[in-house]
C-alpha cells in the first residue's frame, strides 16, 4: 500500500507539472490557462476516485487532502494576456532578440591603463543593483579572503568557489573587488568578464573580453565567452563567428557547441543542431542537453557520453566461489557427495542470512518512506514538494546499465537455446549408455555406470560453467552500476542483496547428475578423493571516485553519488550534503568551471593521481538545476584556460582505455581556474541588464 501511495505523490507532482505546461504552438491566454488548470483538477479528482480504499484511508489518517488548483488560479488573476504572451515568448525563444540599446552601450575599448577604473565603475553600479545584504556579506567574506590568501590568484579562486556553490551574484561581487586590487591577474579578469556576461552584463563584459582576446589569440575560453556574450545581446552573426572559432580549436567544447546547436535549430538546421549538442554532451552531461536532444528527435546513447568509471572484472567477488568437482565415476561420487552437501548447506545458510538483511533494509526503507509521505502531507498544505535527488553520475550509469542489460538479455536468450540442446544431449547419452544387466559382475555394472556418469557430468558441467559465467557477469554489471544510480547505501544494498541471493540460488540449482549412486557397488569400488567447495565472501562494490577540490574557504568533495560542499570562514561554518541538486536559495547558470593543476609546461599522461602536477583538471558542469557533471580531464596549456585533449579518448569516455579517475584526485587553491560561459536567459532576467557605463 505504501508503495502505491508513493506513486500517488509522484502522480500529484506530475499533475502539477502538466498544469503548468504551455501549449507548443502559440502563447496561451488566461482562458486557456484556466482550462488547463481545470483539466489538472479533474485529473486529480479522477485519480482519487480510482484510489485503493486502503490508500485513501491512510491519506485521511495523515490529514492529507486532495490538492487543488485554486492558488494557481488566483495567481493568474493579476496577469494580463499580453504579459502571458511575453513570458511565453521569452520561455520558448531559441535565440534572444537583438538588443540594440545594450549593443550601443558597449564601451569602444578598455585598455590595460583603464581596466581598474572600468571594473571599479561596474562594482559601484553593481552595489546599487543587488540586495544590500549581499553587499554586506560580500564585504565580510572579501575581508577574510584578503587577510588569509597569499596572492590575488588564490583570492580569485576562492571567489569562484561561490559560483560552484550556487551563489553567482556573491561570486561576482567578491571577484570584482579582487580584480580591482590586482587588474593584472588575467585569469581573474577573464572569470569576472564571464560572470558579468552570464548575469545580464554582456555589454559590460565584451570590452574586457576584447582586451583579453588581443592578448591571448586563439584561446577557446576567451573566444567562447565572446560568442556567448554576443549571443546574449542577440547578435547571432557575431556570436557564431566566435563560437565557430572556439569549436575549431576544441571540437567538443561543451558550451560553444550547445549554444551553436540552438542557433542552428533556430535556422531550421535540425541535423546540425543535433550534431552540435551531441558534441557538447560528449564532453559533459547535463539534463538540459539530454532534453534538447530528445526535443530534436534524438535519444542519447551510451556512445554519446564519456564515462567517469571503468568497471573491474568482478566487483562482487563472485569469481571467488569455488564449487566442488563434478564426479566422473561412482568412486568420485562417494568422495564428493559430502562436499556438495556441505556446499549446498552453506548456500542455504547464506541465503537465509541475506534474506534477514533484506528484511531489515526493507523496514528501514519503509521508515524513510514514512518520512517522505509526511513531507508530502505538508506539501499538500502549501509546503515544499518532497524530491529525491538524482546522483551525479546516475544518468551516465543508467545508459551503461541499459546497454549491459540488453547485452545480457541476448546472452540469456542464447543460454535458453543451449539449455534445450543440453536436454537433448543428456537424453541421447542416457539412451546410448544403459546400465549393464543385473546378472553381470560388479565391475561390469560399475564400468557401465561410470561411462554414462562421465559423459553426463562432462556435458552438464560444460553447460553449468557457461550459465554461471553469464549470470556472474550480469549480477556484477547490475550491481556495479547500481552504485552510481542509488541515492544512498540503503537503496544500493536493497538492489544488490537480491543479486547475491540469486547467485547463491543459481549455484544451489546447478548440480551434478546421478549423485544417488553414492554407496553402490561397494564390492568393486575403490576409495577416491575429492576437493571441497567454498562460497565467496561477497566483495563490497566500493565507490572508486573521490575528488577533493579545496578552494581555501570552500571545499568540494565528489563521490559516486554526492557532492559535499563545506564553507569555513572561521566565523561561519557550513556543510551541505547533496546529490548535485540545487538547495533552496541557490542559483545556477549554464556554464563550466575548470580547475587545473599548472606548475610548468608539458602534459601529464595516464590516470590522474593525487600527486598529479601538470594537466590534471577537475571540471564542474552546470545547468539551471545545479552541478550536473564532474569531469576529470587531461589538458594542454594554451594561454588563459585550457583545451581538453581528447587524443585516445575511447567510446565510453576513458582516456587511452584507462580510467581517468583514481581513488582520490586532489586540486587545491593554487590551481588555475577558468570560468567558461554558457548562454544566459533568452528572455532577459540578469541583474546587470540595466547597468550602462556612459562615463567611467
Amino acid at each position: 500500500m505504501k508503495y502505491l501511495f508513493a506513486l500517488l505523490l509522484l502522480s500529484f507532482c506530475a499533475a502539477k507539472t502538466i498544469a503548468q505546461q504551455k501549449p507548443k504552438q502559440k502563447a496561451p491566454v488566461k482562458k486557456e490557462m484556466n482550462k488547463m488548470l481545470e483539466d489538472a483538477q479533474k485529473m486529480m479528482d479522477d485519480m482519487m476516485k480510482e484510489m485503493d480504499p486502503e490508500d485513501k484511508k491512510f491519506m485521511d489518517s495523515m490529514g492529507m487532502k486532495v490538492p487543488g488548483v485554486k492558488k494557481a488560479d488566483k495567481a493568474l488573476q493579476g496577469i494580463s494576456d499580453k504579459q502571458l504572451a511575453k513570458a511565453w515568448g521569452d520561455d520558448t525563444r531559441m535565440v534572444p532578440k537583438k538588443d540594440a540599446a545594450r549593443i550601443a552601450a558597449i564601451a569602444p575599448g578598455v585598455p590595460d591603463s583603464r581596466l581598474l577604473t572600468y571594473i571599479a565603475a561596474i562594482q559601484k553600479k553593481l552595489m546599487g543593483a543587488v540586495n544590500p545584504e549581499l553587499v554586506k556579506a560580500g564585504d565580510k567574506v572579501y575581508e577574510y579572503i584578503r587577510l588569509n590568501t597569499k596572492n590575488s590568484s588564490e583570492a580569485g579562486n576562492i571567489a569562484a568557489g561561490f559560483w560552484i556553490a550556487g551563489k553567482p551574484q556573491l561570486a561576482l561581487y567578491i571577484l570584482g573587488k579582487v580584480c580591482v586590487d590586482d587588474p593584472k591577474q588575467t585569469d581573474n579578469i577573464s572569470n569576472y568578464a564571464s560572470m558579468l556576461s552570464m548575469q545580464g552584463g554582456q555589454h559590460l563584459a565584451i570590452p574586457v573580453l576584447n582586451n583579453l582576446n588581443a592578448k591571448f589569440p586563439k584561446n577557446s575560453t576567451v573566444l567562447n565567452n565572446l560568442g556567448q556574450a554576443w549571443f546574449g545581446l542577440g547578435d547571432i552573426d557575431k556570436a557564431s563567428k566566435y563560437l565557430d572559432s572556439a569549436i575549431a580549436l576544441y571540437p567538443f567544447h561543451a558550451q560553444a557547441n550547445l549554444t551553436k546547436g540552438l542557433i542552428k535549430e533556430s535556422k531550421g538546421d535540425k541535423a546540425g543542431a543535433v550534431e552540435n549538442v551531441k558534441r557538447s554532451i560528449r564532453h559533459s552531461f547535463t539534463d538540459e542537453k539530454e532534453g534538447k536532444l530528445k526535443q530534436l528527435g534524438y535519444k542519447t546513447q551510451l556512445k554519446d557520453v564519456r564515462l567517469p568509471f571503468n568497471p573491474p572484472a568482478d566487483p562482487l567477488g563472485l569469481e571467488k566461489t569455488e564449487r566442488p568437482e563434478y564426479p566422473m565415476s561412482v568412486s568420485q561420487i562417494n568422495a564428493l557427495l559430502p562436499y556438495w552437501q556441505q556446499f549446498n548447506a552453506d548456500c542455504d545458510a547464506q541465503i537465509e542470512q541475506l534474506q534477514k538483511q533484506a528484511k531489515e533494509l526493507n523496514e528501514k526503507y519503509a521508515s524513510s518512506l514514512d518520512k517522505l509521505m509526511a513531507q508530502g502531507a505538508a506539501a499538500m498544505h502549501g509546503g515544499a514538494i518532497p524530491t529525491v535527488s538524482v546522483p551525479v553520475f546516475a544518468k551516465k550509469a543508467g545508459l551503461a546499465m541499459e546497454e549491459r542489460r540488453r547485452y545480457h538479455e541476448i546472452r540469456i536468450k542464447k543460454l535458453l537455446d543451449e539449455f534445450k540442446k543440453l536436454q537433448d544431449d543428456l537424453t541421447e547419452i542416457r539412451k546410448n549408455n544403459l546400465n549393464a544387466a543385473a546378472e553381470e559382475p560388479c565391475s561390469v555394472q560399475r564400468d557401465a555406470v561410470n561411462r554414462r556418469l562421465k559423459k553426463l557430468n562432462e556435458r552438464r558441467k560444460k553447460f553449468d560453467v557457461q550459465e554461471l559465467e553469464v549470470f556472474r557477469h550480469m549480477y556484477n554489471d547490475l550491481a556495479y552500476y547500481a552504485r552510481y544510480t542509488s541515492t544512498d547505501d540503503l537503496m544500493f544494498n536493497m538492489i544488490v542483496i537480491p543479486y547475491k541471493i540469486d547467485w547463491l540460488r543459481k549455484n544451489r540449482e546447478l548440480q551434478p547428475l546421478e549423485m544417488d549412486y553414492a554407496g553402490t557397488f561397494s564390492d568393486c569400488v575403490e576409495e577416491d578423493k575429492g576437493k571441497r567447495g567454498k562460497l565467496a565472501d561477497f566483495d563490497d562494490v566500493a565507490c572508486k571516485i573521490r575528488d577533493t577540490t579545496n578552494l581555501g574557504v570552500w571545499q568540494f568533495v565528489t563521490t559516486c553519488t554526492k557532492l559535499i560542499s563545506k564553507l569555513n570562514l572561521k566565523v561561519i561554518e557550513y556543510t551541505r550534503y547533496e546529490n548535485f541538486e540545487r538547495a533552496e536559495g541557490d542559483e545556477y547558470v549554464e556554464s563550466t568551471l575548470k580547475i587545473a593543476i599548472e606548475k610548468g609546461d608539458g602534459l601529464h599522461k595516464g590516470p590522474l593521481k593525487a600527486e598529479a602536477k601538470i594537466g590534471a583538471a577537475i571540471e564542474f558542469e552546470f545547468d539551471r538545476g545545479g552541478v550536473k557533471d564532474v569531469i576529470a580531464s587531461v589538458e594542454g596549456k594554451v594561454g588563459i584556460g585550457h583545451n581538453v585533449l581528447d587524443e585516445g579518448l575511447e567510446a565510453g569516455g576513458n582516456l587511452g582505455g584507462k580510467d581517468v579517475w583514481d581513488t582520490t584526485v586532489e586540486i587545491g587553491v593554487e590551481g588555475k581556474i577558468g570560468l567558461i560561459s554558457g548562454r544566459g536567459s533568452i528572455g532577459g532576467t540578469g541583474k546587470l541588464e540595466g547597468i550602462k557605463l556612459l562615463e567611467w
